[in-house]
């Protein structure tokens, strides 16, 4: 059994769905397909619950309406049946109920009942395709079985209760040899719907890949596999055609767009190989990550922007101990920033994190005991395999902030 996961930018087209179906039609093996929102869903989603957590419902209804034209449209390109649409309408109306009645208005809570249609959307698009193609696949609700704690748009899985799900939902048989089902979302036990992060769905799909004992994951993207450095940004990113499980789980963690940090560790745990595929030539090698040891010695560039620099310098000088570092580590905890790089004195602490609202919000908290100090709108670069000339030429003549450095990786906090 194979699993196959396609992101957003490969089915953001009618003629993108249609790819799905050249890609799999060759496949004999039993396979479970996970896909992503279509193109911006997830962005035009999110303005939506901003809207409706402000209390502007009725500009969250009027994007929601435009958001369902499109889906719309996308049906009628793809040539399916009015019973299509009026799955989806079913899918839409739900979200519209829960922004009239709904009276707990927790931006995090919202983002999880809101956020998710999109997945839910694709997948039955993508599931009805494939049947009007002659592929007998079924839908599977990844509501269902990825089951979570309340953590609403960083949700931590129940491995042993997601475990079980799994195996019950996907019984393949003779007749059913593909299932169709969605990533990044989940619920906990209560039944509320919760997100597993942004970009998620890769690891869901490393999920289902590990706990039904695939043989192998496919991501499908819009490249031709794992790069050096963003293509958009550095002409001379060059194909990594292998790659260790530590090395990419490295590299996603510093900003290379290639996968959700958390893809790697269940593929790891099962030994399960994991391809980087082209969206756009299914037959082109792609890249290899698996358990052999990579010797990659090409540099390889990546970068993290709307980065935040917070400072905290404590007003009676407790740095020195340990328990305010552990009490600055906690309220960054139960913001869930994303925090990439540390650096402390014996009076400073500074953290270099993801900017947005969960920073602004622990700044506030920091303030109580502290005196905090940001800088915002910065660049993270992260060069593997580096060399002065390298460094040179990606921070140019701007600031550095900070810059950290070991045998192999340098780090540079840029303005």
């Amino acid at each position: 059994m194979l699993v196959y996961k396609f992101g957003g930018a490969s089915i953001s087209s009618p003629e993108g769905v249609r790819n799905v179906y050249r890609i799999i039609s060759g496949c004999e093996n039993k396979l479970i397909i996970v896909v992503s929102a279509m193109g911006k869903t997830t962005n035009i989603l999110e303005t939506v619950n901003i809207a409706y957590t402000e209390r502007n419902t009725n500009e969250a209804l009027r994007i929601l309406s435009g958001l369902e034209t499109f889906h719309y449209e996308m049906i009628d390109q793809l040539g399916q049946p009015d019973e299509v649409k009026y799955k989806l309408k079913c899918l839409f109306e739900e979200v519209v109920s829960f922004i009239k009645r709904n009276e707990n208005h927790d931006f995090d809570y919202c983002y999880g009942q809101i956020v998710s249609l999109g997945e839910l959307l694709s997948s039955v698009i993508v599931n009805e395709y494939l049947r009007s193609a002659g592929i007998n696949s079924c839908w599977a609700d990844a509501r269902q079985f990825i089951i979570t704690d309340s953590a609403f748009r960083e949700a931590k899985v129940y491995f042993d209760k997601t475990d079980k799900r799994i195996k019950n939902t996907f019984s393949f048989t003779d007749n059913i040899k593909y299932y169709v089902t969605q990533g990044f979302i989940g619920s906990n036990p209560s039944g509320d719907i919760t997100t597993l992060g942004r970009e998620g769905s890769d690891y869901s799909a490393a999920i289902i890949a590990s706990l039904s004992e695939a043989e192998s994951l496919t991501i499908w993207k819009d490249v031709p596999g794992v790069l050096s450095a963003d293509p958009k940004l550095f002409s001379e990113a060059e194909l990594l055609p292998e790659l260790s499980y530590k090395d990419a789980a490295e590299l996603s963690y510093y900003g290379a767009q290639v996968m959700h940090p958390k893809t790697i560790k269940p593929l790891a745990n099962k030994d399960i190989p994991l391809y980087v595929k082209s969206f756009a030539d299914k037959d082109a090698k792609g890249t290899n990550i698996s358990s052999n040891k990579s010797l990659q010695t090409i540099p390889v560039i990546a970068t993290k922007k709307n980065q935040i620099l917070i400072s905290i310098l404590p007003k009676d000088f407790s740095f020195a101990l340990e328990d305010a570092v552990i009490d600055t580590l906690l309220i960054l905890q139960r913001y869930r920033l994303k925090v990439h790089l540390i650096q402390s004195t014996p009076l400073c602490i500074s953290f270099c994190a993801d900017d947005g609202r969960n920073a602004r919000l622990a700044i506030d908290e920091l303030r109580i005991d502290g005196l905090v100090q940001y800088n915002d709108n910065l660049e993270l670069i992260t060069i593997r395999n580096y060399n002065e000339k390298l460094i040179a030429e990606y921070s140019g003549d701007r600031e550095k902030l900070i810059m950290q450095n070991d045998r192999s990786t340098v780090r540079i906090l840029l303005k």
